[in-house]
């Protein structure tokens, strides 16, 4: 493996442990013990606990980066939200800690520490949804677009671990099928 791939393989392994035991509640010797490798070795490749956390969050904000581009020329709606959603479960199927750790960043929305906050709006941007300034109360409206985000995500991330085990695409249309309805498009079901 390259350095790259042994680097994403980390990444992937501590943003799943991240968002299943929590940031603070997960140490090295755990992600370490997890990918196979010693502390010392992980320590090597990030030389603290928040190097790691910040590679982590970095390599999940860069993923979801690359989603909101190659989705920007679409209007918020009904097709951007399929085609965010498309990306999202194909990541899902290949990292789905990554996934996970996104679930994360949104599901503790204002109590999210800096770092998850800026995934959590990268994530929200994706789908063309605006944000807010800070201090400003949230209109109902973008309440009930985030709540629909997270659920939809959440499903996704959620259904695609629980179902891992199938065949790859065997599920993924009913993926699709159910975050779009979460959204608001059941009428964009495949």
């Amino acid at each position: 493996m390259t350095k790259e791939q042994i680097d994403e393989e980390i990444l992937e392994t501590a943003a799943a442990l991240f968002a299943r035991h929590g940031i603070g509640q997960t140490s090295l010797q755990r992600v370490a013990d997890a990918v196979g490798y010693s502390k010392t070795g992980l320590l090597h490749r990030f030389p603290t606990k928040e190097a790691l956390e910040e590679a982590t969050v970095a390599h999940a904000v860069e993923r979801v980066e690359r989603i909101a581009a190659r989705v920007s020329p679409l209007p918020p709606g009904p097709a951007r939200d399929r085609a965010v959603l498309e990306a999202l479960a194909d990541l899902a199927e290949h990292r789905p800690g990554l996934v996970s750790f996104l679930l994360t960043a949104l599901s503790q929305g204002s109590a999210a520490a800096g770092r998850l906050d800026v995934l959590g709006e990268v994530v929200f941007r994706s789908f063309g949804a605006g944000s807010v300034p800070a201090g400003e109360p949230l209109p109902p409206e973008a309440v009930a677009r985030g709540v629909r985000i997270t659920s939809a995500i959440g499903g996704l991330a959620v259904t695609s671990l629980a179902f891992s085990d199938l065949a790859p695409g065997a599920v993924r249309p009913h993926l699709l099928a159910a975050a779009l309805s979460a959204l608001g498009h059941p009428d964009q079901e495949d």
